[in-house]
């Protein structure tokens, strides 16, 4: 590869921005668009951020029977921030923040590698391998989650605490942590880690330590103190819960019992043949998405530490795979750590070479993990070079739309899962699975598939008698409440 001038590096680097950016747009947009987004988790969120945004705290009543605050299932702050973005983008707005915080988060990738070398391909290349990497085209193929948020801005600490602008580096700190209750744990290792760079650097060294001792102390206090006193440990605790009553019996099973713990990193767990390998794929698509050259700067594997753990120890093989969103905050780290040794690498030939071939890596296993993976993959949201993705088989979209025109603003509504995030900027919202039996709505949309739904033998619309059908088509009903 030749040297670029700055005009040709500008060119480079923005057909890269504008290919992942397209992609994503056809990806998520496109999936919302033909209602394959769903109640949990963009509808959850949409709401959550209406109820911000006129001053309340949701409640989770869209699908829990019992009221909760939505903090003390997720401590997620993101959508405070974001809610007052609600009244410019509607029921896409956690999407397009998604794709934004994703393009930034490559953004600050290709800043930081550019701090290492003077070659302008090595930072594009950076950049290219983080945006088509497998845990970030999953993670888009499935709604939004702040963990997302949160792991785009980890090249921004970095790239400011190389720069030595501390104010900037502790602004994203303080982002960092307040995106979810577990991510607080993974700065802490973040910050051991960084030690081994910093440790001739007495005053980044001094900083590193208190974002540390900030971080895990934030953890503590959020998980063990303020969601139990909303009423909750966390919505993802219960995952744990085998291994111990609280994190810091957690902590201490793992520690007591090393060998165990290690054979549940790499075993299947739950004892049903079909889940084998689903762990060992995952490990194998990180190590040509990165990980094997992170092996060669292994103060970034601390790094991910809390990561494998949350994933592997969990006791729900959907967070052992590589599909949905829980392996993008693996990404900026493999791919930086991999930057960070080639930049090291005598000859220019030779990085460029690694390079590519990294990125080459990144592409094929992208494409398996599309196609032929062993863990659950939800392919029509993702295959993109597919007809199947740009089709919604079970109704007429078209039609769907009308009906959700005909229910007024400030109507409740209990709706099918899919209609969920397109309903959810109004006071009452509820997924129909989940609590139809509790509720009287004004107004209740579904597949007429789910009229058939029972559960303990019972019908879920239990209420059925009490409404009346506004317009139905065969395959999708909308349902008013009678008037007494």
């Amino acid at each position: 590869m030749t040297t670029l001038t700055n005009k040709q590096k500008k060119i480079a680097l923005t057909m890269v921005f504008t290919v992942a950016g397209a992609l994503y747009c056809l990806i998520s947009l496109v999936n919302h668009y033909l209602f394959k987004t769903y109640a949990l988790d963009l509808g959850l969120y949409t709401h959550a951020m209406y109820d911000y945004a006129h001053f309340r705290i949701d409640d989770c009543s869209m699908f829990k029977g019992v009221p909760q605050s939505i903090l003390s299932d997720h401590f997620d702050l993101y959508l405070v921030i974001l809610s007052p973005l609600v009244y410019v983008f509607g029921s896409y707005t956690l999407l397009i923040v998604q794709i934004a915080a994703v393009l930034l988060g490559g953004w600050g990738i290709h800043k930081f590698i550019g701090l290492f070398t003077d070659d302008p391909w090595l930072p594009i290349l950076a950049t290219a391998s983080f945006f088509f990497s497998f845990g970030i085209i999953q993670a888009l193929g499935y709604d939004y989650h702040s963990n997302v948020l949160t792991a785009m801005m980890l090249p921004w600490m970095l790239y400011y605490l190389k720069k030595r602008r501390f104010g900037w580096a502790s602004l994203f700190v303080v982002l960092f942590v307040i995106g979810k209750e577990n991510m607080s744990l993974w700065l802490f290792f973040i910050a051991l880690g960084l030690m081994w760079d910093y440790r001739k650097d007495k005053q980044t060294l001094w900083l590193l330590a208190a974002y540390a001792l900030f971080s895990i102390v934030y953890f503590f206090m959020v998980n063990m103190v303020v969601m139990p006193k909303l009423g909750g440990s966390g919505g993802g605790f219960s995952r744990y819960a085998y291994l111990g009553k609280d994190y810091s019996e957690v902590a201490k099973t793992l520690v007591t019992h090393p060998f165990e713990t290690v054979k549940i990193l790499f075993t299947n767990t739950l004892g049903v043949p079909h889940y084998d390998g689903i762990k060992a794929e995952f490990y194998g698509c990180a190590l040509a998405t990165g990980m094997i050259l992170t092996l060669f700067k292994p103060n970034y594997l601390l790094m991910l530490i809390p990561l494998i753990a949350q994933k592997m120890l969990a006791a729900d093989r959907m967070f052992w795979g590589v599909s949905l969103q829980y392996s993008v905050e693996f990404m900026p780290v493999l791919v930086i750590s991999s930057f960070l040794v080639i930049v090291r690498l005598k000859k220019r030939l030779t990085q460029l070479l690694v390079s590519v071939v990294l990125l080459l890596s990144t592409l094929l296993t992208t494409f398996y993990t599309i196609g032929v993976p062993k863990s659950y993959i939800m392919v029509d949201q993702l295959c993109v070079y597919q007809g199947r993705h740009y089709q919604q088989k079970g109704f007429d979209t078209a039609y769907a739309r009308e009906l959700i025109g005909m229910i007024p603003s400030d109507a409740s509504v209990c709706a099918g899962r899919m209609f969920v995030p397109h309903l959810a900027l109004r006071p009452k919202i509820y997924d129909y699975y989940a609590v139809a039996p509790h509720v009287r709505t004004d107004y209740v949309l579904v597949p007429d598939d789910y009229l058939g739904m029972t559960r303990g033998g019972k019908p879920l619309f239990y209420y059925r008698d009490e409404y009346e059908v506004v317009a139905t088509d065969g395959s999708l009903t909308l349902f008013r409440r009678k008037r007494s």
